[in-house]
């Protein structure tokens, strides 16, 4: 297998939230050196690191992430930012130089697409001449706010998280019902930056430990469809997944799908985001 890379990872000083893998009573994990072993067992060159300081425990990410980031050369991160934070070209230019090459939103509610739909145009013209990845965690309607944005900013790569997050399923889903769920997804297509991640399957089935996620497997049919292969790349989720998973089963679901050929898998698992970070880190 050619060299993967992780569209979805997180990275948290003192692990992820209580109660989690890598936080259960009387563990003591380094999520760093434990994504380090994970990567050298599996083939993984390069990993997006998706931040979020959304709760006290995570408050410190970004400033976590810088630090890392100067360590390890696979680390490619994206700071956290609320819509309505003053994101302004001075502030990006202060995040580039610490390292980071995107910004990573939760838009999630009313509130929170209003703010977004604010956020100056000379922040969305200076991250696509950047070639900055924005990875975005949002669900159904929420999806909507970008449009106006795309719009003007058609280039702009917006990277969706967990397949956009149509919700789980507990038994086989039609092309039509698949594709109903992820209708303000596919909405996206049409412009030429937003890519989809294909992450987190254990939120597209119930249970979420039903690997391989085969009821579940018309939401990836819809969008190799509608975005092509080349738009679309593996995210682990590390650590969250491994709630529910082992980490090559976040990979290994993806030769079990046979609408994907070997050169498909290669351009998901690797190809297409190795592209991705080689632009944004060379406009950096």
């Amino acid at each position: 297998m050619p060299d993967r890379a992780d569209a979805h990872i997180h990275l948290f000083e003192t692990s992820f939230r209580s109660g989690s893998f890598t936080a259960r009573p009387g563990v003591n994990i380094d999520e760093v050196a434990c994504y380090q072993s994970l990567m050298k067992d599996h083939g993984v060159t390069a990993a997006l690191v998706v931040g979020w300081a959304g709760a006290p425990y995570a408050a410190g990410n970004n400033a976590f992430l810088a630090r890392v980031v100067g360590d390890h050369k696979w680390v490619h991160p994206t700071a956290y930012v609320e819509p309505s934070d003053a994101i302004t070209v001075a502030s990006l230019e202060e995040r580039r130089q610490q390292g980071f090459v995107g910004l990573s939103f939760y838009i999630f509610g009313d509130e929170k697409v209003a703010a977004l739909k604010k956020v100056p145009d000379e922040t969305w013209r200076w991250l696509v001449e950047h070639h900055w990845l924005v990875s975005v965690n949002s669900r159904g309607k929420d999806w909507g706010g970008w449009l106006p944005i795309l719009d003007k900013h058609g280039k702009l790569r917006i990277v969706m998280s967990h397949l956009g997050l149509p919700g789980a399923t507990s038994k086989p889903l039609t092309d039509a019902a698949a594709r109903k769920a992820l209708a303000d997804v596919l909405g996206l297509a049409k412009y030429a930056g937003p890519r989809v991640k294909l992450s987190g399957f254990y939120a597209t089935t119930d249970p979420h430990w039903d690997y391989p996620h085969e009821n579940a497997w018309p939401y990836v049919e819809a969008l190799v469809k509608d975005f092509g292969v080349k738009r679309l790349v593996w995210g682990s989720d590390f650590s969250p997944s491994l709630d529910h998973l082992t980490f090559p089963q976040t990979i290994g679901l993806f030769a079990k799908m046979p609408f994907l050929k070997k050169a498909d898998r290669e351009r998901i698992e690797g190809k297409n985001l190795l592209s991705l970070l080689e632009e944004a880190r060379t406009e950096s």
